[in-house]
C-alpha cells in the first residue's frame, strides 16, 4: 500500500454505510485503512450471505479494473471505517511506473483465489462442523490470539450459507470434543494445534471416501 499512498483518495464511512452495491460498474481499487468492511450479498428472501470481513490493508475491486466486470458483492462498513480509493487511470499509470505494484496485487489476488477454491471444495466435501473449525482457525490466525470475537453465530451462519441452528449444533459438537470453549460473546480456542490436527484428520477421512 505504501507505493500507492500518493494516489489514494480517503473516504470515511459510518457503521452499515454502503460502499458499493452488487452489480455496480464503477471501477476502482479500494483498500481498508481503518475499521473493517464486510462483503456479501442479499438473497431474494432478504437473507444476507457474508463472504468475508476485510481488515486493514486488505483490498477489493481489482477485477473491476483489470477485467472490467461489475462488482459481484455488496460492500458495507462494519463500524466507523476509513477506506482508500484509487481510480483505474491512476492505478494503471502507477503500475507502468512501478511494476512492483502489479506484483503485490497479483499476490493478493492469488491468495484470495486459492481461499475461494478451498471454500468451494469444502462446501462439496466437508461437514459443517469441520468447515466452522477451519473458519475459526483462520480467524484465530488472523487475530493472533486465542479468542474469536469478530463473528456471531448469525454471521457464521451467513458466511457458511447454513442456518443458525446448524451452526449452534456444530459449535456444541466442537465444544464437547474440547476443541473450543464457548464464552460470553466469544469463542475461545484453547489449543490451536489440537484443532488443526482434528481438521486435518477429518479432511483425510473425506479424501478416502
Amino acid at each position: 500500500m505504501t507505493l500507492l499512498e500518493p494516489l489514494l483518495s480517503i473516504r470515511h464511512y459510518a457503521d452499515g454505510e454502503l460502499i458499493f452495491a452488487r452489480g455496480e460498474y464503477k471501477a476502482g481499487l479500494c483498500i481498508v485503512l481503518e475499521g473493517s468492511v464486510k462483503v456479501g450479498n442479499y438473497g431474494t428472501d432478504g437473507r444476507y450471505f457474508l463472504s468475508k470481513v476485510l481488515k486493514p490493508n486488505e483490498s477489493f475491486g481489482e477485477f473491476t479494473i483489470f477485467s472490467k466486470l461489475p462488482r459481484t458483492h455488496t460492500a458495507e462498513a462494519c463500524g466507523e471505517s476509513k477506506v482508500a480509493y484509487v481510480s483505474p487511470g491512476k492505478l494503471k499509470k502507477a503500475i507502468m511506473n512501478q511494476p512492483e505494484i502489479a506484483l503485490q496485487l497479483l499476490q493478493s489476488l492469488s491468495t484470495r483465489l486459492h481461499m475461494s477454491l478451498e471454500v468451494m471444495d469444502d462446501i462439496k466435501r466437508l461437514p459443517v462442523a469441520v468447515r466452522i473449525a477451519k473458519l475459526l482457525h483462520e480467524l484465530n490466525r488472523e487475530a493472533g490470539g486465542l479468542d474469536v470475537r469478530s463473528l456471531s453465530q448469525e454471521e457464521l451462519a451467513s458466511q457458511l450459507g447454513v442456518s443458525r441452528m446448524v451452526v449452534s449444533s456444530s459449535l456444541k459438537e466442537l465444544n464437547q470434543l474440547g476443541l473450543i470453549n464457548k464464552a460470553y460473546r466469544s469463542i475461545q480456542i484453547p489449543n490451536t494445534q489440537k484443532l488443526l490436527a482434528w481438521i486435518k484428520e477429518r479432511q483425510q477421512i473425506k479424501d478416502l471416501l
